[in-house]
């Protein structure tokens, strides 16, 4: 997204395969109150950028859904969630309002590979360490939820991850006893931010 008559620009990166739906709220709101002020969203390979910065001015901010310990860099949780079950929509654990984890634990698991070193996965292991669950393990996060939709099993996510997929076949149910998990941080350079970059670190804080 840029402007033509814009005397400065914002860049983003975006890290990982999954954006955020609040970031579409921030760059909306950034160009209603700010609009000589062009952004740009660039992408990145989560994995390779978790534990190395970026070479220098090649953009302003990050997100990321894994916390990244870049010298020189704050790394600071941004937007957070809960977690909740995806399952088929014929399924009988639609019959709850919150999913028991005694009747997660009935069911087979699907994880996906691509989310692995994601913060909320060791959050929803950590929920079943004493009582280990039936799982299957498939590449892609999309892959998985074709195979929920289809009722080869459920899978464990953040709701807003979820959100995406209840035109395809999928229902989701809150999980009980699911703590908070954080989806995304923001990554700043430590030195001193301009005024417009300061500017929209707080529209991106302002928004859930």
């Amino acid at each position: 997204m840029t402007s033509s008559d814009a005397s400065t620009e914002i860049r983003v990166a975006v890290l990982g395969e999954w954006v955020p739906s609040q970031l579409a709220d921030v760059l909306a709101l950034q160009r209603a109150e700010e609009p000589e002020t062009a952004t740009a969203l660039i992408g990145g390979n989560a994995t390779a950028q978790t534990q190395e910065p970026p070479p220098c001015g090649t953009f302003d901010f990050a997100l990321s859904t894994a916390a990244c310990e870049w010298p020189g860099w704050v790394c600071e949780p941004l937007w957070q969630d809960t977690l909740a079950v995806a399952v088929a929509k014929r399924s009988h654990l639609l019959a709850y309002h919150e999913v028991p984890q005694c009747e997660v634990l009935k069911q087979t698991l699907i994880n996906a590979q691509s989310t692995a070193d994601e913060p909320w996965r060791a959050v929803a292991r950590s929920l079943f360490e004493d009582a280990p669950l039936r799982s299957e393990v498939v590449s892609t996060f999309d892959m998985a939820m074709t195979l929920v939709s289809a009722g080869y099993g459920i899978a464990i996510a953040p709701t807003t991850r979820l959100a995406g997929y209840l035109r395809r076949g999928v229902a989701v149910r809150p999980l009980a006893g699911a703590p908070l998990v954080v989806m995304a941080y923001l990554l700043r350079p430590c030195a001193s931010l301009t005024e417009t970059q300061e500017r929209f670190a707080q529209r991106a804080r302002s928004v859930s």
